[in-house]
């Protein structure tokens, strides 16, 4: 038949293999317009869209019986209600893929740019606390298990509240409050620890220097797992700051 083309040929204009073509045809979805006399396949104008129509619904994730079914039996009100349904999956896994995206930039940004000691401008933060330790007490992966911390840690910036003898780990909140890092000024360092040992005796030479509370960020987009770097910023109300926090 004149104007038709082989299956390699169709296999090129969308850029498949010839064998995928036939992987259709073996599951009922393309049948070539016609077969000559050498057994050689022929495809029409039809089969170049109907192809492109089995590719694009199988690059939305639907199986193979799916579409044999919306050859069949569906309407097109029945396919344009599908159609909106997998748009509007796309349109929530861009926002989810998008947030990823800020996330790994802003990872990238904090992991390289130089941590310095400051002095730097607050505004009022509200935490809600997550579990109450005594001062020489350590978070456990078993704590963790046990009040199912996971969902809270993972993805939140942590706060910790020192006080003289416990301290409070905590994550930001719009809801109830449980302790609010006043505005004002703030001392920042950050502390690093080759080991927990030195990281711990760095931190705590810190807070036995200084007034309570006393507050420690560990960021959630700064984490880096190497077996050997730990992280936090220090924030200690600046002289002149202190009577009102």
């Amino acid at each position: 038949m004149k104007g038709t083309i082989t299956i390699n040929q169709l296999a090129r204009i969308f850029d498949i293999s010839h064998h995928q073509i036939r992987y259709y045809e073996e599951k009922g979805l393309l049948f070539p317009s016609y077969v000559d006399k050498n057994k050689y396949r022929k495809y029409a104008l039809k089969e170049i869209y109907q192809l492109a129509q089995i590719l694009m619904l199988r690059n939305l994730n639907i199986s193979i019986n799916q579409i044999k079914d919306i050859f069949k039996t569906y309407q097109k009100r029945e396919y344009l209600n599908l159609l909106k349904e997998k748009s509007n999956e796309i349109i929530d896994e861009i926002k989810r893929l998008t947030e990823i995206q800020k996330s790994i930039e802003y990872h990238m940004n904090n992991l390289t740019k130089e941590k310095i000691d400051s002095t730097k401008y607050v505004e009022n933060i509200h935490l809600k606390k997550i579990i109450t330790l005594r001062a020489d007490e350590n978070l456990t992966a078993k704590d963790v298990y046990e009040m199912k911390l996971s969902t809270l840690l993972l993805g939140n910036d942590i706060f910790y509240v020192f006080e003289e003898d416990t301290y409070h780990l905590c994550i930001k909140t719009d809801g109830n409050t449980d302790f609010v890092m006043k505005e004002g000024l703030y001392k920042s360092l950050y502390i690093h620890g080759g080991t927990d040992e030195e990281f711990e005796e760095r931190l705590l030479t810190i807070i036995a220097k200084e007034n309570f509370p006393i507050y420690a960020i560990e960021y959630s987009n700064e984490i880096f797992i190497s077996g050997d770097i730990l992280e936090l910023e220090i924030l200690m109300p600046a002289k002149g700051d202190e009577d009102d926090n």
